[in-house]
């Protein structure tokens, strides 16, 4: 029953902010000026900066040679997602304004802003590392390929728009800390001053909380009357619940590796669709009702299955 709370009270937490978020637009305070604002900033300030600290606090220079091995299996579990989800949505026949935010929730989720204090609250800090490498291949995959299937432009571009989109302003957090690291390791570590960091962490800090108010905002815009439990909403829920895990689950399944990451790596693949997958579309020219509905309803839906997931493990 103690990890059954647990897992609940952490996922709750995080849902209680998609609630301010849909109160504050009801009262007015959240506009359409501010969402846009607010996605702006989740995208292009507070997304990297939370990127950058995860990986410099959390790796030491000597660590960072174990990324590529740890960041294979999770990359392997996604890039099969992303199969599936390419078939299932075919097979079902869903349109095209759904479709790829289907696809993208079936390979990837929210591994990070949910993940992070719902295994620290499983597992404790042990488990921060194992996070951040699913973390690492989920948000690569997500900035590259995730956004472009989102978006649905397949339109020739210049050379120069195509390499804008494969090195969005989040990766650069991660190619930052991960090079940072590198000199590390081959001179005297590189630590940045103290007041840096505290600012950098407290600017990412805010990543979770303007994402999951956002998705509040679009809900109360498009207006929650709206949402009705479809053959997209129940298909989505399949994807990201049953199919995705059971890719997970089995290519854990063969590889060995230690119980802590085995116990990460499996409560990561539960976790609920992505709180930013919205705000993508968003920025991007895509609908972002069908992400934003996803994202409150499997999060719901998670306040269950997470807890249920620990006590099996």
């Amino acid at each position: 029953m103690t990890a059954f709370l647990g897992g609940f009270e952490a996922v709750l937490s995080v849902f209680m902010l998609l609630v301010l978020g849909f109160l504050l637009t009801a009262k007015g305070k959240i506009n359409k000026t501010v969402a846009v604002f607010m996605s702006w900033l989740v995208v292009n300030i507070t997304s990297p900066l939370n990127i950058f600290t995860s990986v410099m606090e959390s790796f030491s220079p000597a660590e960072i040679v174990n990324i590529p091995k740890y960041v294979a299996v999770p990359l392997i579990c996604h890039i099969l997602g992303f199969g599936a989800g390419y078939l299932l949505v075919k097979i079902f026949k869903i349109e095209q304004k759904y479709a790829g935010s289907m696809i993208v929730m079936t390979a990837l989720n929210n591994t990070i802003f949910m993940g992070l204090p719902v295994n620290l609250a499983m597992f404790g800090q042990a488990s921060v590392p194992f996070v951040l490498y699913y973390y690492m291949s989920n948000m690569l995959l997500f900035w590259t390929i995730g956004v472009n299937i989102i978006s649905g432009k397949a339109e020739k571009q210049k050379p120069i728009e195509v390499i804008k989109k494969l090195l969005p302003p989040p990766l650069y957090g991660m190619l930052a800390g991960i090079l940072l690291l590198l000199i590390g390791t081959y001179t005297t570590p590189i630590k940045l001053p103290d007041f840096i960091m505290k600012t950098f962490d407290s600017v990412g800090s805010m990543t979770t909380p303007i994402a999951m108010m956002y998705i509040g905002f679009v809900l109360a815009d498009k207006g929650l009357k709206n949402v009705k439990f479809d053959k997209n909403i129940i298909l989505g829920l399949c994807l990201r619940f049953v199919v995705g895990p059971a890719i997970a689950i089995t290519v854990i399944s063969f590889i060995p590796m230690e119980p802590i990451m085995r116990n990460v790596f499996t409560v990561q693949a539960f976790m609920p669709v992505m709180a930013t997958q919205s705000i993508v579309a968003e920025r991007y020219g895509a609908d972002p009702y069908f992400p934003a509905v996803m994202v409150s309803v499997s999060t719901i839906v998670s306040l269950i299955i997470l807890p249920l997931v620990k006590v099996c493990l």
